[in-house]
């Protein structure tokens, strides 16, 4: 299992980055008239972007709900280290689900990674 994890935040770039290429593609060459070329590198250079945002986002993710399961923590448990609701992390089934913005998952993962750094020099 880990080890499909581990791979799905380069699927879901690589995904990510194609669906922008194409469409970007399509936008320089019907909107703004641009030759293939100059479409093509305009096309690349957002799938790049998007790329590289879709795998952070993706590992992330799965950096959230590994140490949330690793620590079998529960939504108050999470709210606590990280200072927001209990509401933001609701566990169905055993599993995480992480419903608030995108733009909060940093500040969730760099508190679970304190968290877990904090229990591993404990057990030492």
């Amino acid at each position: 299992m880990q080890k499909k994890e581990s791979i799905f935040p380069v699927i879901y770039g690589i995904i990510s980055a194609l669906i922008s290429f194409i469409a970007v593609v399509f936008i320089c060459l019907h909107t703004f008239k641009l030759n293939l070329q100059l479409a093509i590198i305009v096309a690349g250079i957002f799938a790049i972007f998007f790329f590289g945002l879709s795998y952070f986002r993706g590992h992330a993710s799965v950096e959230i709900k590994r140490i949330v399961y690793k620590y079998k923590l529960t939504d108050q448990e999470v709210a606590k280290i990280t200072g927001m609701k209990a509401s933001d992390f609701p566990i169905y089934h055993d599993r995480l689900q992480l419903i608030l913005p995108k733009r909060y998952w940093p500040r969730v993962l760099d508190a679970l990674q304190k968290y877990e750094k904090e229990r591993e020099s404990a057990e030492e």
